[in-house]
């Protein structure tokens, strides 16, 4: 929506400032630096913060005090750096399809920050894949809803198990996926040839292979994910005792997570030339 009318806002500075519910220094730069000088709305910032009039979110964030709004936890990441995407499991709140709400909100920026805490959440920034910078790609599967960039189910769950410290654990990220209302398995697929990191087919398949039927994880997109799998071993979560061997994905999983829900069956062949039962992944 456009807030200007002939490049004039519509609003007095002092009054926009007391009603937002999230504005930086540059916004209100942007808004009224045409009649406003930089050094007046620094000084007039600095006035109403002291008044108690507007709140300090973090260096150059501020809230409004008479703000009516609910705070939008989702909406703060991009004050804090304008390239801001929401990311792995904060993405999935984002979407609705999360078990549980954390206490952490993640998000992707090119430059780093300091943990921010605010309303008792921390906002926490981490780099994009490198393969993605290099390749331009860092925007791929990222959609903007409400004027907030996010990842999209398909990219979170990928990334989830590229970085399984901000999943929120397997098992919590199994629980998102019985969530998912459908799934774009092209676009999985291409996200992780961008990524070029072989064990991720693994991971991204078996925990498709759990939800297969729900999500019509047909033989037609596991094979292509197969096809991909490294031939040597990989482990859903860290290397420990205990795990149990899933042979259809040369994969070591947790024993809470190997068995499947539910899969189809038929046989695959990778591209060794070897072949396998596709769905019988349930342990020996």
């Amino acid at each position: 929506m456009n807030i200007y009318e002939n490049n004039t806002p519509t609003t007095p500075l002092v009054r926009y400032a007391e009603a937002a519910p999230l504005f930086t220094l540059d916004d209100l730069r942007r808004r009224y630096g045409n009649r406003t000088s930089d050094r007046s709305i620094s000084d007039l910032v600095y006035r109403l913060k002291r008044q108690g009039r507007i709140r300090a979110v973090s260096a150059g964030v501020y809230t409004g005090g008479l703000s009516s709004a609910p705070f939008n936890r989702f909406a703060l990441p991009a004050k804090l750096r304008p390239d801001a995407v929401i990311a792995f499991h904060s993405a999935l709140e984002f979407a609705g399809v999360a078990n549980q709400v954390f206490q952490v909100t993640y998000y992707l920026s090119h430059r780093p920050r300091r943990d921010v805490v605010y309303d008792g959440v921390t906002f926490h920034q981490a780099a994009p894949f490198r393969r993605l910078l290099r390749a331009k790609r860092a925007d791929f599967l990222v959609e903007t809803q409400g004027g907030i960039r996010a990842t999209t189910r398909e990219r979170s769950l990928v990334d989830c198990l590229a970085s399984l410290e901000y999943s929120g654990g397997l098992e919590e990220l199994d629980r998102c996926l019985a969530m998912f209302p459908s799934f774009d398995f092209e676009a999985a697929f291409e996200y992780l040839r961008l990524l070029r990191r072989p064990w991720l087919y693994s991971r991204v398949g078996y925990m498709l292979d759990r939800h297969a039927e729900k999500l019509y994880f047909l033989p037609k997109y596991r094979d292509k994910f197969l096809r991909r799998a490294p031939r040597g071993v990989v482990y859903l979560e860290k290397k420990e005792a205990g795990q149990r061997w899933i042979p259809t994905w040369n994969l070591m999983a947790p024993s809470a997570l190997a068995s499947l829900v539910h899969c189809f069956f038929r046989t695959a062949s990778r591209a060794d030339g070897s072949h396998v039962q596709v769905g019988a992944s349930d342990p020996l």
